[in-house]
């Protein structure tokens, strides 16, 4: 092992890392998540299904946007960035902001190759959680919007992902039914994780993890991981359809892997790490592709 060689695997170390840092601050772990679990709603129950390029592409632009937005509204709130990710965000701004007018372009563009009610639905989406952003930074209504933010999100965010398909099936099976309404847990789960994760940052702020109290948010974390695995595996044996087990066994492992997580708080706290597997949990949908 000559030094040249080591030097050379170090510096191709560092630039991967670089842009693996960069991709996770843009949560582009999070938008592949969500472009992932959409295509496989579209292919439920049997792994048949066509999913639609174009509601898929939008899917992941509608959450790289919405992320986008609300870190910009989290720096309104503070002179000084609180952490890395809000620090990149105040110093591409500029940039940023382009990006998402860009996308926002193309959305329009792509919405000729939907269906008239799957429009009507995501405009739908759109109105309520611009509604939802404008309560919530309403000073007078902060911590109660705040109290509401987790579940809020989790519905907003599985009903986007998960409905376009159930509007276009012909039929829609028990099973889509089923594998939203674990899908949704899952994501609520994940949301109370990182909310509880942030409590133990006292300049965080109120937060539903501080107003239920962290030891009762660790225990619905703990119970919605049992109440998931449970039931996927239940799901599971149930369907007669192969890929709707393996979606639900899918789901079951997101959450037990969620648990984990939080079960490992201590190593994970530092320097974040509990967000890139908290939001790497999702990507295990690559293995119904």
């Amino acid at each position: 092992r000559s030094p040249a060689v080591m030097k050379s695997v170090q510096n191709a170390l560092f630039v991967v890392g670089y842009f693996l840092r960069r991709a996770h601050w843009l949560s582009l772990d999070v938008v592949l998540g969500a472009m992932l679990m959409h295509a496989v709603a579209y292919r439920l129950p049997d792994g048949r299904g066509q999913s639609s390029w174009a509601s898929t592409l939008l899917v992941g632009m509608a959450v790289f946007v919405i992320y986008t937005l609300d870190r910009f509204l989290d720096n309104r709130k503070t002179q000084t960035p609180a952490t890395a990710r809000h620090r990149f965000y105040h110093q591409q701004r500029d940039l940023l902001l382009k990006v998402v007018i860009g996308l926002a372009v193309v959305g329009f563009v792509l919405l000729f190759w939907l269906p008239f009610k799957v429009i009507v639905f995501g405009l739908i989406i759109s109105l309520l959680s611009g509604l939802y952003l404008w309560v919530i930074f309403r000073s007078d209504a902060q911590h109660t919007a705040q109290l509401w933010k987790e579940p809020i999100v989790a519905i907003i965010y599985t009903l986007g992902v998960w409905m376009p398909s159930i509007l276009v099936a012909e039929p829609v099976t028990w099973e889509s039914y089923a594998l939203m309404f674990l899908f949704g847990l899952v994501a609520f789960q994940n949301l109370l994780l990182f909310s509880w994760m942030e409590s133990f940052d006292l300049d965080e702020g109120y937060s539903l993890a501080i107003a239920w109290g962290t030891e009762a948010v660790a225990k619905i974390i703990s119970i919605l991981a049992v109440v998931v695995s449970v039931a996927g595996i239940v799901m599971a044996v149930s369907t007669t359809h192969h890929y709707a087990s393996r979606a639900a066994l899918t789901l079951a492992m997101m959450s037990f892997l969620t648990y984990l997580v939080k079960h490992h708080a201590p190593q994970l706290l530092p320097q974040e790490r509990y967000r890139w597997l908290g939001d790497g949990v999702f990507l295990l949908a690559v293995w119904l592709w």
